[in-house]
């Protein structure tokens, strides 16, 4: 007799359903009022309020659930078989010979896209450019250049060379970085004035158009945005607005949308937050859909969003900069699964000098296992369905767009720039993440906690050519864009304590008392004053203040900081204080309020604490003991 065969239900079948208001009621049981708003709820620095968790019923109002890869309005990204994108590495060019050299190397290496930074030569010429692409397979490697001038020279110089090795112009792919609003947006003003750089691109357009169709010569650099320190949400929209002034610009000119679009690329940069850049892409795809839109609804099935992504320059560090391969790792994570049509990792040495073999090969195999031994290019937006991103997509967009319609309604990203708007926008949120880094509510390893105590970097960097030269002021017909990178103000201040001449200051940790506080308040001390550079010398206890004082004394402390609980500072300062004046700089580790006006009287002016502003603490201290430019 055969077995009955048991239903197949479902596998919740057995559990009742528990609602978002049951959940809620668990999760604050035994908090305090408004505790679980403050501790698990994420309040970005676009304003957003981020739950920690989402359910089916919060994607209920939103519309764009069922979207398909490859469709209007592409949201899911252009792609329809599988999540490939370009292994792009970019190389800057000194010398020619050496750079093509490189580039026949690399693409043997799993690089299938190239990028030659001529931003650093003066002029370039036909015989330079034929020398720079001898032998690359050019049907099958994109080639981009990133120039500042001699767009059209470029393109002409490539088709001849492209004829002349016998490849076939339609096959060959690639891009120049075009953007005369982003060079006005880092410079200060157009390289010529802005109807000959516009009618510049429309002469570019036109060409390729003839000639070499796989190029893209309308470049859209959102990417500066992120490196000036805007928020997400600003390097959307900022950057939506900028393509929509290029659609504009140009369709007055007598180009229709449909004819630009194929020729458009926009770059962006992959911050540290990472679900929030995997949102970002999907968002700036689904956005710039429904711009295209409104233009040519027609332009718009055919036409998405090409994205070039490049990690952070804005977060990587000098200093610990091996940190830098993670943090690049992640970010070219969120880059590839948000879509990403085009991908370069930055060398982890970029911040402080000119990438060497080592650093280019770690680079550029971060995206190969991420391709070859992660596969994430065997699915597309695998983030489709995850309640917490669809949300965050949805928020984003829903932000984006408000900001987006402000710069028009202010008549455009050109005119928002000259009235310094978006400057102003973006300087706002740049002090922000400065005032939090300063502070420490936000962490960069290496640099505001957790320094190499070790390390000097002084003769490790190197001249590094910077992306964007602000013109002279009296040059400039707008106030431009400030690039620059989180951890300077932090790194500039190390270099003081490095490049001052004599021994470093030494930090000493006077620890008595209560065993677990005086742990904490050495352990939070020693990082406080190691990110400035200074010497530290912890230590685990002493049996007596005394014994710690004269401890202090024979190391030749220049600052001491006491360790200890909050009621046991007074008495301590009672005993040290009379065997250290005079001797060093005394600080307490804490903040006593009890105790303060006593300890005051005792000749302590200085004490840190977790509302210190790091920064600001550390380089009064350097003040005080002489550490100067």
């Amino acid at each position: 007799m055969e077995k009955e065969t048991p239903g197949r239900g479902s596998l919740f079948d057995g559990f009742p359903p528990v609602s978002t208001e049951a959940w809620e009621e668990k999760i604050k049981a035994g908090m305090k009022e408004g505790e679980y708003e403050k501790r698990f709820v994420w309040h970005t620095p676009d304003g957003y309020h981020i739950k920690p968790y989402y359910r089916s019923e919060d994607l209920e109002d939103l519309d764009f659930l069922d979207a398909v890869p490859g469709q209007f309005p592409f949201i899911r990204s252009s792609k329809t078989e599988n999540n490939a994108w370009l292994v792009r590495q970019d190389l800057l060019v000194i010398d020619i010979e050496t750079a093509n050299r490189d580039a026949l190397d690399i693409i043997e290496k799993g690089v299938n896209s190239i990028g030659f930074d001529l931003t650093s030569r003066d002029r370039i010429r036909e015989a330079d450019l034929k020398a720079l692409l001898n032998e690359l397979p050019l049907q099958r490697t994109p080639v981009n250049f990133i120039l500042r001038e001699q767009f059209a020279d470029v393109l002409h110089f490539l088709h001849r060379y492209v004829n002349s090795a016998g490849i076939d112009p339609q096959t060959v792919r690639g891009s120049i970085t075009y953007d005369p609003l982003g060079t006005l947006a880092s410079t200060g003003n157009f390289s010529r004035d802005m109807f000959t750089d516009i009618s510049g691109q429309i002469e570019c357009l036109e060409f390729v158009k003839a000639n070499l169709p796989g190029f893209r010569v309308i470049h859209v650099g959102g990417n500066l945005f992120h490196d000036a320190g805007a928020s997400v949400t600003q390097v959307l929209a900022f950057t939506l607005a900028q393509g929509n002034e290029y659609l504009a610009q140009l369709s007055e000119l007598g180009t229709e949308p449909g004819e630009i679009l194929p020729y458009m690329q926009f770059q962006f940069s992959a911050g540290s937050s990472y679900f929030m850049e995997i949102a970002k892409l999907r968002a700036a795809r689904l956005l710039w859909s429904k711009i295209v839109e409104a233009w040519s609804a027609k332009a718009a099935l055919n036409h998405a969003m090409f994205i070039h992504t490049n990690t952070s320059a804005w977060n990587q560090t000098v200093y610990d900069p091996y940190v830098n391969m993670l943090r690049g790792t992640t970010e070219a994570m969120s880059s590839v699964i948000g879509g990403t049509d085009s991908l370069t990792v930055r060398p982890y040495d970029a911040a402080f000098r000119l990438a060497d073999n080592f650093s280019n090969r770690i680079a550029r195999n971060t995206q190969v296992v991420l391709k070859e031994e992660s596969y994430l290019d065997k699915v597309i937006d695998p983030a489709a369905g995850s309640y917490y991103i669809e949300k965050l997509t949805a928020t984003l967009t829903e932000g984006a767009w408000e900001l987006f319609l402000q710069v028009e309604e202010k008549g455009g990203f050109h005119k928002s720039l000259i009235d310094g708007f978006i400057q102003s926008a973006v300087r706002e949120s740049a002090e922000s993440r400065m005032k939090n880094l300063t502070t420490r509510k936000n962490i960069m390893v290496g640099i505001n906690q957790y320094p190499n105590l070790q390390e000097d970097m002084a003769a490790e960097i190197g001249d590094i050519p910077f992306p964007a030269k602000r013109l002279p002021e009296d040059q400039c017909i707008i106030e431009p864009m400030e690039l620059f990178r989180g951890s300077m103000d932090y790194e500039n201040m190390r270099l003081k304590t490095e490049n001052h001449p004599g021994k470093k200051p030494l930090v000493f940790m006077l620890t008595v008392g209560n065993l677990a506080m005086r742990r904490a308040r050495a352990m939070f001390a020693s990082n406080f004053f190691a990110c400035a550079g200074f010497q530290v010398i912890d230590n685990i206890g002493f049996e007596s203040p005394e014994k710690g004082a004269r401890a202090a004394i024979d190391a030749g402390s220049d600052i001491v900081v006491l360790c200890s609980s909050d009621a046991e500072y007074a008495s301590l300062a009672d005993t040290v204080m009379p065997l250290l004046k005079d001797r060093c700089i005394p600080v307490v580790s804490g903040y006593p309020k009890e105790e303060l006006e006593m300890l005051k009287k005792n000749g302590i002016e200085h004490f840190i604490h977790v509302r210190s502003n790091v920064l600001e603490e550390l380089q009064h201290f350097q003040q005080l003991l002489g550490i100067k430019s």
